[in-house]
């Protein structure tokens, strides 16, 4: 494993802005700049400070106090299901703030903390005015991010936690920083697949989608082709898909013709193939069509489907950066974006790509049926955006989910109350991670 050092020289100048030139073992050099020390925390945001075509942006309150991450992080890993696991890195700065992040990240992946505890230990070595400056610190940029899963996943949490850290030394929630005009709770859609129902025959997501509609959702999404082989998808046929399409049915008629019913694809299907899919679907009375194709490895593939198919195609839930998404939609790939805080770029990152896909023309609903603190981001997110459409909710995935965090999520009739307090206004519940999961340091 390759470790990380930055070789930093730095220098004021008159005006009492730093630059200097950062030079990295992983990645080129990069030139660096942060804006004067005494800034006004009421300038304009960094979707409005040299941001091309993002400079319409709402106005928001920034959080850009000069910090300094703390080296050594504290890991939580809560183990939800037999085949989910939610994990947790906890950041701390030289003021005493604290935040903590929700991860993506796969036991499968090799050196993954080492990774994560690297990058750390190193932008502790220098003073960070804003997590926009991570990246050129790291000597990397959006490409080599979307071309690394993983980095772009932890690049992610450590842009999350700076920003947060940022918000918390300001008192402010995450919402606030981005936009003045944030409100108290967003809509939310259930997502059934990780229901604690998971036999996933056309039975189990009927089942489910009743339930969440029980439970006060009018949006229901299944992913019903996942017994399909990812690659390669030639075989994935009509006639493959059926089980997956009967499914489909199941839940509609579950659930009546006035919930909104959405499928994800899991990139199962070719051109040809998601075009039949995409009619059989309609027929159906889906409301989206989400990613029959990949858009990260195949965007004028997807775009060529979406232009053919009835169905608003939607997408993008592994894309990292502003530019990503206002590709995504400008290509015509996507009518609605589908931006992961915890993959496209962090917290910020994310409010930039929704308001770069909304000036592109097109819609914004956040991806992210993962555990109560990324989905708080995501709520914070989705409550900084003008129109944003709702956010994507785990529904029913374990009935002890609310209790991991203080205060307890609170979901009710569709819709997710963002509670009081600076960042996401919550953090883990001590007693809670000793009786369901495990901590350590790196």
């Amino acid at each position: 494993m390759t470790s990380l050092g930055l070789v930093i020289i730095v220098q004021a100048n008159p005006e009492g802005a730093i630059s200097g030139e950062v030079g990295l073992i992983w990645g080129i050099p990069a030139r660096i700049s942060y804006p004067s020390r005494t800034a006004s925390s009421r300038s304009l945001t960094p979707l409005q400070a040299g941001r091309g075509r993002l400079a319409t942006a709402n106005v928001g309150i920034v959080p850009n106090s000069i910090l300094m991450l703390l080296p050594g992080i504290e890991l939580t890993e809560v183990q939800v299901t037999d085949h989910i696991t939610w994990n947790y890195a906890t950041f701390r700065d030289d003021q005493g703030a604290v935040a903590t992040i929700e991860l993506v990240r796969s036991p499968e992946t090799s050196g993954y903390d080492r990774i994560l505890a690297d990058v750390v230990a190193s932008l502790s070595e220098v003073e960070v005015f804003d997590e926009t400056a991570v990246e050129d610190l790291l000597g990397l940029d959006a490409s080599k991010l979307q071309a690394d899963f993983t980095l772009a996943c932890i690049v992610s949490a450590v842009r999350s936690a700076i920003f947060e850290l940022g918000c918390i030394r300001k008192g402010l929630s995450l919402s606030k920083a981005m936009s003045y005009q944030s409100g108290d709770s967003v809509a939310l859609y259930a997502n059934v697949n990780h229901s604690a129902l998971r036999e996933r025959e056309p039975d189990h997501f009927a089942r489910a989608a009743a339930l969440a509609v029980a439970d006060g959702f009018t949006i229901v999404k299944c992913a019903p082709f996942d017994y399909l082989p990812d690659r390669p998808v030639e075989g994935n046929t009509v006639d493959a898909a059926r089980h997956g399409l009967e499914q489909v049915s199941e839940v509609r008629q579950a659930v009546g013709p006035n919930v909104e019913v959405l499928v994800d694809c899991h990139s199962r299907f070719n051109e040809q193939t998601a075009r039949e899919i995409a009619h059989e679907l309609a027929e159906r009375g889906v409301g989206w069509f989400e990613e029959p194709l990949q858009p990260v490895t195949d965007l004028e593939g997807l775009a060529r489907v979406a232009l053919e198919v009835e169905l608003p195609v939607a997408g993008g839930e592994i894309g990292y950066g502003a530019e990503f998404f206002a590709n995504l939609v400008e290509s015509g790939a996507s009518a609605i974006a589908m931006p992961d805080v915890k993959i496209c770029g962090g917290v910020a990152e994310t409010h930039r790509s929704a308001l770069a896909a909304t000036q592109a023309g097109g819609r914004v609903s956040l991806h992210g049926p993962s555990g109560p603190l990324s989905q708080l981001a995501g709520a914070h997110v989705t409550a900084a955006i003008p129109d944003a459409m709702p956010l994507e909710y785990a529904a029913n995935q374990v009935p002890w989910r609310s209790e991991l965090t203080m205060p307890p999520e609170h979901v009710h009739a569709g819709r997710l109350m963002l509670p009081r307090g600076s960042g996401t206004g919550a953090s883990l519940d001590d007693k809670i991670v000793a009786r369901r999961g495990r901590r350590w340091r790196v």
